[in-house]
């Protein structure tokens, strides 16, 4: 299988998110196996690397109104967590 790509919202300064280092967010899922399950959306733990080519898959950047940014990052995903945060409801 190749490289997997996700997207994401960012409603803050996409230069103060930190790399390297886990972090909870919503991903996107851009590339599913079966295309009726394209945009689904999971909570889950990743890394993420404002170099594409850092991590296995693609990260596409959305700002807060869905403008997307020019280039892409790359995440790897640790884990799916099977929850929602508290407020997205």
């Amino acid at each position: 299988m190749g490289t997997k790509e996700y997207d994401t919202f960012l409603l803050t300064d996409p230069m103060t998110v930190p790399e390297e280092q886990e972090m909870d967010l919503i991903v996107r899922d851009l590339t599913p196996v079966d295309r009726r399950y394209k945009y689904r959306s999971a909570y889950v733990t990743a890394l993420l690397s404002k170099s594409e080519s850092k991590y296995p898959d693609r990260l596409w950047i959305r700002l807060g109104r869905g403008q997307l940014q020019e280039k892409p990052w790359s995440i790897k995903i640790i884990k799916e967590l099977n929850k929602f945060p508290k407020g997205s409801e």
